[in-house]
C-alpha cells in the first residue's frame, strides 16, 4: 500500500491544494490578465513622470549652473569695474604726483581786445605755441624739457556720479593738491605805444615786455619762461644762437648754486660755450673743472673727450670718449633730451673707436646714428670711409655734404676731398685741398681750431711727398707739439726727408704718450720697412696691431715685410686677417695676390687681383698689378 501511495500523483502532500490553484486560475485568468494591463498601465505612466520629472530636474539643474554662472561673471565684472576705478584714481593720483610742469592760466586782457577774439585764453595758447617752438628750436645735450598744459574750465566735462565734480575738475584739484607745477600768470594793457604783456613764473616777479607788435612779446615771453623754468636749456640755446655773451652772464650763477646734477649741468653749458666758440682749451678746462663738481656726469666726459680730440690729444679723447658710455647712468640721464639720450653714447662710442682704428666698428656707428636722427656728421663718416680704404664710398660720402656752412661755403667739402686723394695718393690734389680747406676754416672763427687738428697735417705731408720738403716743413713748423696727428706728420716729412733719427725722434714722442693709439707705431714701421729694417719694422706693426687689434693699416704692413722676408706663406694670413677690417683696399688685394702667386697659389692669385682691379689703385700699384698680371698670365 506502501508503494501505492508514493506512486499516485494524487496521493503526494499539496495536490489538492495545487488542484485548487490551478482551478481558480482558470476561472480567473480574465480578471487577472485585466488587472495585469492596469498595472502595467500603471508602471508605464509612473516610469513616464519619472522621466520627466528627471528630465525637468536635470534642466532646472542646467539652469542654475548657467544662473551661478551668470551670476559669478557679473561678480567678476564688477569687480574689473571697481578694479579699473581704483587704478583710474591710482593713475590720476600718480600722475599729479609727478606733476612738474608749466600750467599755463588764462591771461588778463582788456575788454576790446576779447571782443575781437583775442580773449585770454587765446593769449595762453599763444604763449604755449611760442614756448614749444622755442623749446623745439633748443636742441640740448645737457637738460630735457618739461611738460607744459592750459588750465582752464573748458576741457571734456565727465561727471563722477552723485558729485557734481567732473574728471577734469579732479585731476586739476589733484594736480593742485599733490603736484609741484608751476603756474604762469599774466596780462595784456594797452600802452601809449602799442602792448604790455607781463608774464609771472610762480612766485617770481613778473617781466613787463612793452612793443607794437604783439607776436614779437609773445616770443620774448617765451624766452623768458624758457629761461624760469630750464634754465641749463636756455643757456645752451643762447650759446647754440651764438648768443654768447648773455649765456655768459648766466652761467657763472647757475654752476655756484643747486643741486650737484644741476652745477654739473651748468658747467657742461659753460664748456659748450667755449667749445662752440672754437676755444677747445676753455672747453676743455670747464668741463674739468665741472667733473670736480660730479664726476660721474657723462656729458663733462664727452665734451672732456670732444675737446681733448679737437687738440690732437688722442689718448685722452679716446679715454673720456671711452667713459661717456660707462659713465651713463643715474638722474644726470634721465633728464636728459630723448634724442641725446639715445644718440650720445653711440656718438662717443664711434669717437673712442677711431683712435684705435677700428674704422669698420666707427661706420656700423654712423649708420647706426643716420638711422636714429638725420643730421648725423656726413663729413666724420667721410673720413672713415677714406681712412678704411673704401675709397669710393667716401667719394658717394662726399656728395651728402652740404655746399654751405654758416651761410659760407662749406670748408668740409674741400677738407673731405683732400682726405679722398691723400688715401688715393694723388698728392697735388692733396695739398691743393688742404689749402682751400684753410683759407674757408681761417673765415670761421669758432672753426679756425679745425686747421691745426685737421688740414695741416695731411696738407704738409701731401706737399712733402709732392717734393716741396721746405714747404711741407713750413706749414709743419706752425703747429704745437702737443697735437699727436701733427707730430706723426712732422715724423713722415722727417722720413721723405731722409731724417731717419728725426722721425724715429717724433715717433717715439707720440707712441710713447698713446699707450692706445696704434698711428705712431705703424708710421714708424712703415719708415723702417722702407730703409730696409725688416725686423725693425715687424716690431713696430706688432706694437701697433696690440694697440689697435681691429686696424687693418699694422696688418697688412706686416704681410709686406713678411713678404720682403721671402715668407709669402706667413704673410697670407696677415692679409686675410686685414681683409676682414678692410675689404675694399686695392693694395691690400694687390699684395694678397701677389703673395699667393709666390706661395705657389696662380689661381687664387688670379682672383685676388680681380678684386684689386675693381678697386682703387695708384699709378705705381696699376703698374704692379699689371706686371704681375702678365707673369700668370691673365687678363686680371
Amino acid at each position: 500500500m506502501a508503494e501505492e501511495s508514493e506512486d499516485d500523483p494524487a496521493a503526494r502532500p499539496g495536490a489538492d491544494a495545487l488542484a485548487a490553484q490551478f482551478a481558480l486560475g482558470a476561472h480567473m485568468s480574465a480578471e487577472a490578465r485585466d488587472y495585469l494591463r492596469k498595472q502595467s498601465r500603471l508602471a508605464d505612466l509612473q516610469i513616464d513622470t519619472l522621466q520627466k520629472k528627471d528630465e525637468f530636474e536635470l534642466s532646472h539643474l542646467r539652469f542654475r549652473r548657467f544662473s551661478d554662472y551668470s551670476r559669478f561673471a557679473l561678480e567678476i565684472a564688477a569687480g574689473l569695474v571697481v578694479l579699473l576705478v581704483v587704478c583710474g584714481l591710482a593713475s590720476m593720483v600718480w600722475s599729479a604726483a609727478k606733476d612738474r610742469g608749466l600750467v599755463v592760466d588764462a591771461f588778463s586782457v582788456p575788454p576790446e581786445m576779447a571782443q575781437t577774439g583775442l580773449t585770454g585764453a587765446v593769449v595762453a595758447n599763444r604763449l604755449i605755441d611760442r614756448y614749444g617752438r622755442l623749446k623745439s628750436a633748443s636742441f640740448s645735450i645737457v637738460q630735457g624739457g618739461e611738460s607744459y598744459r592750459r588750465d582752464g574750465a573748458d576741457e571734456v566735462r565727465v561727471e563722477i556720479p552723485d558729485t557734481g565734480i567732473s574728471l577734469g575738475e579732479l585731476q586739476r584739484y589733484l594736480r593742485d593738491w599733490l603736484g609741484r607745477g608751476v603756474h604762469v600768470s599774466g596780462e595784456v594793457v594797452r600802452a601809449a605805444k602799442g602792448y604790455s604783456l607781463t608774464v609771472r613764473y610762480g612766485d617770481q616777479p613778473g617781466i613787463t615786455l612793452q612793443g607794437d607788435d604783439l607776436d614779437t612779446l609773445m616770443g620774448q615771453g617765451a624766452e623768458h619762461l624758457l629761461a624760469a623754468a630750464l634754465p641749463y636749456r636756455y643757456a645752451e640755446y643762447l650759446v647754440r644762437h651764438k648768443r654768447f655773451g648773455e649765456a655768459q652772464a648766466l652761467l657763472p650763477s647757475l654752476a655756484a648754486t643747486g643741486t650737484v646734477i644741476d652745477r654739473a649741468r651748468a658747467y657742461s653749458v659753460w664748456s659748450a660755450l667755449y667749445f662752440y666758440a672754437g676755444d677747445m682749451w676753455s672747453a676743455r678746462r670747464k668741463a674739468q673743472e665741472g667733473q670736480h663738481v660730479d664726476p660721474d656726469n657723462p656729458t663733462l666726459f664727452a665734451f672732456v673727450g670732444a675737446s681733448e680730440s679737437n687738440l690732437g690729444h688722442d689718448e685722452a679723447g679716446r679715454a673720456a670718449s671711452a667713459a661717456v658710455s660707462s659713465h651713463f647712468r643715474g638722474e644726470a640721464v634721465a633728464t636728459l633730451d630723448p634724442l641725446v639720450a639715445a644718440t650720445l653714447p653711440v656718438l662717443f662710442t664711434i669717437y673712442r673707436d677711431e683712435p684705435s682704428g677700428d674704422f669698420t666698428a666707427a661706420l656700423a656707428g654712423w649708420t647706426r646714428l643716420a638711422e636714429m636722427h638725420s643730421a648725423y656728421d656726413a663729413a666724420a663718416q667721410t673720413t672713415d670711409f677714406a681712412a678704411d680704404h673704401d675709397l669710393d664710398a667716401a667719394r658717394r660720402s662726399v656728395e651728402g655734404i652740404a655746399a654751405t656752412f654758416q651761410g659760407k661755403p662749406n670748408f668740409n667739402l674741400p677738407l673731405e676731398r683732400m682726405y679722398v686723394a691723400y688715401y688715393t695718393g694723388d698728392w697735388a690734389a692733396a695739398a691743393r685741398f688742404g689749402a682751400a680747406a684753410s683759407a674757408a676754416l681761417q673765415n670761421l672763427p669758432d672753426q679756425r681750431w679745425q686747421i691745426v687738428a685737421f688740414a695741416v697735417p695731411i696738407w704738409a705731408d701731401a706737399t712733402a711727398r709732392s717734393g716741396d720738403i721746405a714747404g711741407a716743413l713750413a706749414l709743419i713748423g706752425r703747429t704745437p707739439r702737443d697735437c699727436d696727428a701733427c707730430v706723426r706728420a712732422r715724423g713722415r716729412i722727417a722720413a721723405l726727408a731722409h731724417d731717419g733719427a728725426g722721425a724715429a725722434r717724433w715717433f717715439a714722442l707720440v707712441s710713447a704718450r698713446a699707450p692706445h693709439i696704434p698711428f705712431a707705431d705703424t708710421d714708424w714701421g712703415t719708415m723702417l720697412l722702407h730703409r730696409g729694417d725688416l725686423d725693425g719694422a715687424l716690431a713696430k706693426f706688432r706694437s701697433a696691431h696690440a694697440k689697435g687689434p681691429h686696424f687693418a693699416d699694422p696688418l697688412e704692413l706686416w704681410g709686406e715685410t713678411l713678404m720682403a722676408k721671402n715668407r709669402s706663406d706667413l704673410a697670407l694670413a696677415k692679409f686675410a686677417e686685414a681683409g676682414k677690417y678692410a675689404p675694399n683696399w686695392g693694395r691690400l688685394h694687390l699684395k694678397w695676390g701677389e703673395a699667393l702667386y709666390w706661395s705657389g697659389r696662380a689661381e687664387e692669385a688670379k682672383a685676388q687681383l680681380a678684386i684689386a682691379r675693381r678697386l682703387d689703385l695708384s699709378g705705381g700699384e696699376k703698374a704692379e698689378r699689371a706686371a704681375m698680371a702678365r707673369r700668370l698670365g691673365s687678363a686680371s
